[in-house]
This record gives C-alpha cells, sequence and structure tokens, in this order.
C-alpha cells in the first residue's frame, strides 16, 4: 500500500491529481472565507444601519419634547379643560421612547436611560394636569361669584328692612369735577374682574382734578335706621376682606403651581435632552465602532484569502516544478531508453561477432590440439616439436577462456587482486621473451626502453600487469604489419610508493577518434575493413580487461592514435616498494620432493581417469601418498584413516555430486585436521559461493598446475588458485601504514599486538564452539573482524561480521555454525602465517 501510494504521489498523473485537489481546496477555502466575510459584513452594517434607525427615533423624540411644552401652553390658554390632545401626544410620545428601547434591548445602560424619560415625562404630565385643573378653578371663579351673590342679597335684605322701618333723609349734593385732559391712559387696556380686585392702585398724584360742588340738604334722620346701616356695612366690608383673602391664597397657589409646573417642565426637558444626548452620543460611538469592525472584517478577509491564494500559487509552482520536472525526466528517460536500445542492439550485434570470433578463436587452438594428438597417437616416439604445437595451442586455449572469466568477474564485480613480492626488471624481460616469438614471426622489431633498476622489488599483482601487458604488446604487434613495437617503462618514487609509467607504441594502421572511443568497451574492434581479418584472433575483450585492471588497482590508462601511422597506450600504475625477499622453497616445488615437506596421505575422487592419472603422476614423482577413486561410492567405502590430510572431490559425478559426497564424508572423518578442497571448472561467482558454502574447506579451479595444487599441500592456503572467493587471507596494510605513518616498526608492533590478541581469541571462539556459546561466540567474532579489517583483510573481516550477525540472530545453536566458525578459523591463520611472511621479510 505504501509503495503504491508513493508512486502514485511520484507519477505526473498523481501529481496533476494533487494539484487539482489543492486547487478545490483554495477554492473552498476561499470561497468559504468570503462567505464568512460577507456575512459579517452585513452584520456589521445591520448594525451601521440601526444607529441611524435610532438617531431618527432620537431626532424625532427631541422635537417632539420641545413641541410638546408648546402644545401646553396653548393648551392652557385655548382649551384647559380638554386634555384629549395632550395626552394623546403624550401617547405617542411614549410609543416612540418604548420603540427606542426596543432598538436598545441589549445595551442596558441605554435601556435603563431610556426607561426614565418615561417616568419623567409622566411625572411632567401628571403635574401639568394639576397646573390646568388649578387654573381652571381660578378662570372659572364659582365660589367666588356664590360669595358675591350672598353678598348682594345681603344688601338688598337690609335696604328693605330700612324702607319699612325709618323715615327717609335725602340729601343732594351736586358736584362739578374738572379733569386733567393730559391724563396717561393705561397701557394694559381694560383690567379683568380679578385684575380690578387684586390689582394694584395706580398712583394718583398725577391725575389732579378740580371739583366744583353744589349742594342741597334735605334731611330726615331716623336713629334706628342708621344703627342697622352701619352694621350691614360692617358685614359687607367684612365679606369682602374675607373674599379678597381667599382670592389672594388662590392667586399664590395657581402662581405656585405654574412655577413649580415650569421648573419640572424645564427639568423634564433639560433631563430629556441630557438622555438623548447621551443615546446620540453612544449612537455615534456605535456606528464609528461598527465601522472600525466593518473596515476589520474587509481588511481580515482580505488577508485571509490573499494567504490562501499566496499559498495555493506556492504549492501550484512547487507543483509544476515537479511537475515540469518529471515531464523533463521522462523525455530524458525516453530519450535514455531510446540511446539504450540503441547502445543494447549495438552490443547485441558486438556480442554476436564475440561468439562468431570466439567460435573461431576457440577451434583454432582446438583444431590443432586435436591434429597433432592424433599425429602423435600414431608416432612411436613424439616428435617434441608437435608436442610443443600441443602446448602452445593449449596455452593460447587458455589465454581466450582466461580472458572470458576475467571479463566475467569484472561485470560480477567479483575481480581480485593477489600481493607479492617481484622484481621489476625479471618482469619486464618475462614478458619481452614471450612477445618476441609473436614479433618475430611477422619480422617486427621490439624496441625496449627501460629506465629502472635491476634490484628494484615491488608489492603487487604481478600475474594482472604482466596481462596489462602481453595484451597491449599483442595488440600492438597484431595490428603492425611493418616497422616495430615499443615499450618503455620509467618510475619515481614517493616515499614508499613506486609510480610507474608504461608506455607502449607501434607503427601500426592506428585508428580513427571515432574507434578509439570504443576500443575499451566490451566486445569491440575497429570496423576497419582491413582489421577484419586480424579481428577474428581476438574476442573483443582484451583492451575493456585492460581498463578494468588498470582502473581496479588505482591507475589510469589513455591513448593516442593516428590512422596509418601508429597508436600509443600509456598505463600509470604505483606499486609499494618492498625489499629483496628470501628464497622461497615453495616456488620451486615443481623440482623438489615434497616427502620431507609434507606427511600424510591425499585422497582424489574424480570420475574422469585423466585428472586421477595426472594427480597420481604428481604425487607419486613427490613421494605423497595417495589413493584414487573414480566413482563417490569407492570414496564411501573406503576408511579415513588418521594420515588422511586432504581430500579432492570432483563437483560433477554420475550417480552423487561434490557437495552431496563432501557432507557424507565429513560424517565419516573422526578428526577434524582433514581437509575437503573442490575440484571445479564453476569459475561464476555465485557457483564458487555454492561450493563455498556448502562445507568445502577450499577450492581448486580447473585447468590447474602442479605447483598450485602442491601449494595447498604445503601451506594449506589458496596462494595459487584463482578463486576470489576462498582468497580471504589477502591484505592490504596500506591504512595501517598512514595510522602509522609510515613507521615500519611500529607496523610491525601493531602486527605482533595482531597475532597475539588474534591467538588469544582462537582459543576462545574454539572453546565457544564447543560449548555453543551463541552470545561468546559473537562477541569474539565481533572483535576478530574489527581487529582483521584493520591490517587489511577486509573480505575476510566481512565474514566474520557476517556470521556475527547470523549468531546474533540465532535463537539456537546450528550445526553450521561449526563448519563456519571452523572455516574462518583456518582463514585466520592463514592469514596470520601470511604476516608472519611480512615480518621475517622485512
Amino acid at each position: 500500500m505504501n509503495q503504491q501510494t508513493k508512486s502514485f504521489s511520484q507519477s505526473v498523473r498523481g501529481k496533476i491529481i494533487i494539484a487539482a485537489f489543492f486547487a478545490c481546496i483554495a477554492l473552498g477555502l476561499a470561497w468559504a472565507t468570503s462567505k464568512y466575510a460577507f456575512n459579517k459584513m452585513l452584520g456589521s452594517f445591520e448594525d451601521i444601519a440601526k444607529p441611524g434607525e435610532r438617531l431618527r427615533l432620537v431626532n424625532e423624540l427631541t422635537f417632539k419634547i420641545i413641541s410638546l411644552d408648546q402644545l401646553q401652553k396653548a393648551q392652557a390658554l385655548n382649551n384647559p379643560g380638554d386634555y384629549s390632545i395632550f395626552l394623546e401626544e403624550t401617547k405617542q410620545l411614549s410609543f416612540g421612547i418604548d420603540s427606542l428601547s426596543k432598538l436598545y434591548s441589549n445595551d442596558s445602560l441605554q435601556l435603563s436611560r431610556i426607561k426614565s424619560m418615561n417616568t419623567l415625562l409622566k411625572e411632567r404630565d401628571r403635574l401639568f394636569i394639576n397646573y390646568l385643573k388649578v387654573r381652571e378653578g381660578l378662570l372659572n371663579n364659582n365660589s367666588f361669584s356664590n360669595q358675591v351673590e350672598e353678598l348682594n342679597a345681603l344688601v338688598d335684605a337690609s335696604s328693605k328692612d330700612l324702607d319699612s322701618l325709618v323715615l327717609r333723609s335725602e340729601k343732594r349734593t351736586l358736584t362739578t369735577t374738572i379733569k386733567n385732559t393730559s391724563e396717561n391712559k393705561s397701557s394694559d387696556g381694560p383690567k379683568t374682574f380679578f385684575g380690578k380686585l387684586f390689582g394694584k392702585k395706580k398712583d394718583d398724584k398725577n391725575n389732579q382734578s378740580f371739583n366744583i360742588m353744589n349742594e342741597e340738604l334735605d334731611v330726615k334722620v331716623d336713629t334706628v335706621a342708621l344703627s342697622r346701616q352701619d352694621s350691614i356695612i360692617q358685614n359687607v366690608e367684612k365679606t369682602i376682606r374675607q373674599l379678597e383673602e381667599a382670592q389672594r391664597k388662590k392667586s399664590e397657589v395657581f402662581i405656585n403651581r405654574e412655577a413649580v409646573l415650569a421648573s419640572t417642565s424645564d427639568l423634564l426637558i433639560n433631563k430629556m435632552l441630557t438622555v438623548l444626548r447621551e443615546v446620540e452620543s453612544e449612537a455615534v460611538k456605535q456606528i464609528e465602532i461598527n465601522n472600525k469592525e466593518a473596515r476589520e472584517v474587509v481588511n481580515d478577509s482580505i488577508k485571509q484569502i490573499s494567504i490562501i491564494i499566496i499559498v495555493f500559487f506556492l504549492a501550484t509552482v512547487i507543483l509544476l516544478y515537479f511537475i515540469l520536472s518529471d515531464i523533463a525526466k521522462s523525455n530524458q528517460y525516453r530519450k535514455d531508453l531510446e540511446l539504450a536500445k540503441e547502445e543494447a542492439e549495438y552490443h547485441s550485434l558486438a556480442k554476436q561477432r564475440f561468439l562468431s570470433n570466439m567460435s573461431h578463436e576457440i577451434r583454432t587452438p582446438l583444431q590443432a590440439i586435436i591434429g597433432y594428438s592424433e599425429l602423435i597417437r600414431k608416432q612411436e616416439n613424439p616428435r617434441k616439436k608437435d608436442i610443443e604445437a600441443i602446448y602452445h595451442s593449449s596455452e593460447h586455449l587458455m589465454q581466450i577462456v582466461n580472458e572470458v572469466l576475467d571479463y566475467n568477474r569484472i561485470v560480477s564485480g567479483k575481480l581480485t587482486f593477489s600481493h607479492e613480492v617481484f622484481n621489476m626488471q625479471k618482469l619486464l624481460t618475462e614478458v619481452l621473451s614471450v612477445m618476441h616469438l609473436q614479433a618475430e614471426k611477422k619480422e617486427l622489431k621490439i624496441v625496449q626502453d627501460f629506465d629502472i633498476d635491476d634490484d628494484l622489488w615491488v608489492e603487487g599483482d604481478a600475474f594482472r600487469l604482466k596481462q596489462i601487458l602481453y595484451n597491449l604488446l599483442s595488440n600492438a604487434i597484431k595490428f603492425t604489419h611493418a616497422g616495430m613495437v615499443s615499450i618503455a617503462v620509467s618510475y619515481k618514487k614517493q616515499a614508499h610508493d613506486v609510480h610507474f609509467m608504461f608506455v607502449v607504441e607501434d607503427t601500426g594502421i592506428g585508428m580513427t577518434k571515432d574507434e578509439v572511443k570504443l576500443i575499451f568497451n566490451e566486445f569491440e574492434q575497429a570496423n576497419n575493413p582491413q582489421n577484419k581479418e586480424m579481428n577474428k584472433a581476438g574476442a573483443g575483450l582484451g583492451l575493456s580487461i585492460v581498463k578494468a585492471l588498470v582502473e581496479t588497482q588505482e591507475g589510469r590508462i589513455h591513448v593516442k592514435s593516428t590512422p596509418s601511422k601508429g597508436s600509443s597506450f600509456t598505463v600509470y600504475l604505483k606499486f609499494r616498494e618492498v625489499n629483496k625477499p628470501q628464497e622461497d622453497s615453495v616456488l620451486g616445488l615443481k623440482n623438489t620432493l615434497l616427502s620431507t615437506a609434507f606427511s600424510g596421505k591425499v585422497w582424489i575422487v574424480d570420475d574422469d581417469q585423466f585428472i586421477l592419472d595426472l594427480c597420481a603422476l604428481i604425487f607419486a614423482h613427490h613421494q605423497i601418498a595417495y589413493q584414487c577413486f573414480s566413482s563417490p561410492e569407492e570414496a564411501l567405502k573406503a576408511d579415513i584413516t588418521n594420515d588422511v590430510k586432504f581430500i579432492f572431490l570432483d563437483m560433477r559425478m554420475p550417480g552423487m555430486s561434490g557437495i552431496t559426497l563432501c557432507k557424507k564424508l565429513k560424517e565419516k572423518i573422526q578428526h577434524p585436521d582433514v581437509l575437503i578442497y573442490a575440484l571445479t571448472a564453476q569459475v561464476l561467482p555465485e557457483e564458487t559461493a555454492q561450493v563455498v558454502n556448502n562445507g568445502f574447506d577450499g577450492l581448486l579451479m580447473k585447468p590447474f598446475k602442479e605447483e598450485q595444487l602442491l601449494s595447498i599441500l604445503i601451506n594449506g592456503n589458496l596462494t595459487f588458485v584463482e578463486v576470489e572467493n576462498q582468497n580471504h587471507s589477502e591484505f592490504d596494510l596500506t591504512a595501517l601504514e598512514k595510522m602509522t605513518f609510515g613507521d615500519w616498526e611500529q607496523t610491525l608492533n601493531i602486527l605482533n599486538r595482531f597475532m597475539e590478541d588474534s591467538h588469544q581469541d582462537i582459543k576462545i571462539l574454539e572453546a565457544n564452539i564447543q560449548q555453543q556459546n551463541l552470545e561468546e561466540a559473537g562477541l569474539v567474532s565481533h572483535r576478530i573482524a574489527g581487529r582483521v579489517a584493520q591490517v587489511g583483510a577486509r573480505p575476510l573481516a566481512a565474514l566474520f561480521r557476517e556470521q556475527e550477525l547470523l549468531l546474533q540472530d540465532a535463537k539456537h545453536w546450528d550445526e553450521s555454525f561449526d563448519k563456519t566458525l571452523h572455516t574462518l578459523i583456518k582463514q585466520l591463520k592463514l592469514l596470520m602465517d601470511e604476516l608472519d611472511k611480512l615480518k621475517v621479510k622485512a
């Protein structure tokens, strides 16, 4: 599932779908943000609109409150007894206040203020109605009229009594009055009754008049009547004074009521106006707040939408970049596939040419071998010349096979190099001695220019160097028809390293620039028609193998060529300078007896009688005890005595494979000193790995030489065995020497310490194997792996490390652990032997 998800997200289709998905998300977010923003803005606009309605009501109420005072005055003057119009206006005003309170239902402070306006309005209405009642009482004055009528009735009654009881007395007086004609008239106009009654008498100083009286007196006096008359006058005066006092008190009450009403009205208006101003101020503030909130909502919405757009834009740019990158990669992959297809077709043709060449190359020496063999069979005394022809044909065939095998090692990454001490001058002389014969056949001259010391000894892989030089010189001779072939060698020293430069030149046909680009490819050969016959003698692998051998040793190779003038190959390689080694008796084993060097018996099991006869001849020559078996069944029937030290088994035999036979022989062996080696032509890495992992102690590749077989018996190692999977005793002290800054004594001290610790760990590991202790065996394997890697034996260190991991993961001891660990211990001992030899040489 994870892999499917990963591949989906990495594909162009998946990225386009993801981009579309992001676009939908961005549009959805923008829509949601816009909707939210518009809803908020709508709410803000509604809030902004509400203060407009509030202000309208506030202004309307202000106008009504002001006009209400004018209505009260008009009501008091025109129709003081009718309150309906005034109450209707008050009711409308109260409704307006209630409407305003609804608009402020969520504002408790303003709501309390608005409610107080209703309270003030009701109080004012009550005071005004009381005022109207008092004023109405003053204007109507019914009580005063009744009192005046009572006074008139009293006067009338008194006059009747006087007429009946006394004589009348007449007194006539004629008075003529002359007034001032410039008298100012009052500006107030005629006074009302109450005005005359309660009004103040004006000053008469300026209104002087002149009276002229003419009196005529006729008096008839009745004393009883006069007495009554005085009593009536007194009563009238008393009544008038009472009326005056009552009227005065009413006026005072009215005036007081009018003043209180005016004061209350002013207070009410002021309070109401104050409340209204506060309401108006709050409304204005609310408008400002709503405007601010609306601006914030708009700004936030713009910001959010901008962020969404920017994020979407960036995501789109990134996805677009990935999509375009994938498209570019797809186009590049398409081009690469087309090139790979062309290259595959090209290599397919090259391989076909290779197979054709190989068929010819292999059949030619085989034909010589078969032909000369048949000829020798008919001769009683074979001629040395015929035998030499068979030998050279075999060597040539072996060289072709080795090229193919080396190519296989290069392809599989299993190409290995040995570290042996050799003399450079001697090696070059040997190479030239071999190539002289080939050059003489074509009447070519080989010119040498060796600028090296005769006693220069170096450490490296002499076999691989020979292989490089053989290929270069062989090609130079092959493609040169006339002239010469030269080889020049020079060197420079740097600390303990010696840097060599090998130059091989010829005066042959040369190559074009396009051909130079192809010569290091596998199965490639120059396509020049004049080379066609010469190409049949090669596999097209020589120079590709040379290049791989040089570069694997951290070297370089360059080529210069001019058509029809010749070519020049330059190789740079580095070797380590060492002292001249002591004579090694093992290298001369072909010509010496091994009876004193090896004590024991050797078994050979092979269904090929030729191999058995060859081994028997070698062992008999060196007086080594041996026993040959032509089938696995014969070997299983025989008793394995204590003197048997080595058993060589062929891997492919009828009836039973070498692996099965090895396992059965391991079960019969009573002592662990017996080593079983495989005789096989299986040279592919997976084949050799299968051999090693099935209990064999070593492997000897067919065809083998006498010294290789004898070396195993003497050293118990694979020094001369050309199987990379088994040569785990190889080491490289370069890293160790860098750590000691080239101090050889310090390096030897470290190696001595390595030897001591390794001997001790071998004993501990063997004890753990007997005890089947997984944990301790893993710890010891870990120590050995680190120590072995430190001295440069990385293949062996990797095997110990692999075994360590197997021991850590295992829950119980397995029989295969015994075999593997014993094999690794033997390999470690071989490494220690090699280090001992190095110490002795030093």
